[in-house]
């Protein structure tokens, strides 16, 4: 099997094993990439990449790996973060009016989404923050993520309590501000230092 990454490519003889190679692509990506998939002779595989090598390693002639280098990946986490807080502002009034008048089941379906979206962007950031590659204004996304997570415990303290009212508040005049914040230093970020995919 051949293992092959931009311009190099590893020989491995047919005793191989799913483990060797996956410690040979970390190898490989230690040093500034970001691991996207691979593609075993023309067929992409994004997830359970241990378990489909292990079925498949003895048939594999080629394997490619895909990676991005760092500030690549950053963009990419950043665009998504963009397109996420489009289309949640609107979706954040719309839930806080909900909470102040009468919160129905589907009101609460929302906020769990919005939840869920909330710890998506705390992961994002982490993640850039892991990273070598932080943007130049990253102490905005900082004070973004600290004050996120604060409203995140006191909405679940509101939440306890059944306090509908305080709950449209927060994401009103705390969640929406933040999103907005984070809003802007996305834009900030992409304009700045990334690239954002050709519209032509």
């Amino acid at each position: 099997m051949k293992l092959v990454f931009q311009q190099e490519i590893i020989e491995f003889d047919n005793k191989v094993t799913a483990e060797v190679i996956i410690e040979k692509i970390n190898d490989i990506l230690e040093s500034g990439y970001y691991f996207s998939h691979f593609i075993a002779d023309e067929i992409e595989v994004y997830e359970n990449h241990e378990s489909y090598l292990n079925a498949h390693i003895h048939a594999i002639n080629q394997l490619e790996i895909i990676a991005k280098t760092m500030k690549e990946f950053t963009n990419d986490v950043l665009l998504s973060a963009e397109d996420y807080v489009k289309r949640a502002l609107p979706e954040l009034r719309s839930i806080s009016n909900e909470f102040y008048n009468n919160p129905t089941d589907e009101t609460w379906e929302r906020f769990e989404q919005l939840l869920e979206g909330l710890q998506w962007i705390n992961g994002v950031i982490k993640t850039i923050g892991q990273s070598n590659e932080k943007p130049d204004n990253w102490g905005e996304y900082e004070e973004i993520a600290t004050a996120l997570q604060e409203e995140l415990a006191n909405l679940e303290e509101a939440v306890e309590n059944e306090d509908h009212v305080l709950i449209g508040d927060m994401i009103q005049y705390e969640i929406l501000p933040n999103f907005e914040a984070l809003q802007g230093a996305v834009q900030t970020t992409i304009d700045n230092e990334g690239t954002r995919p050709n519209l032509n």
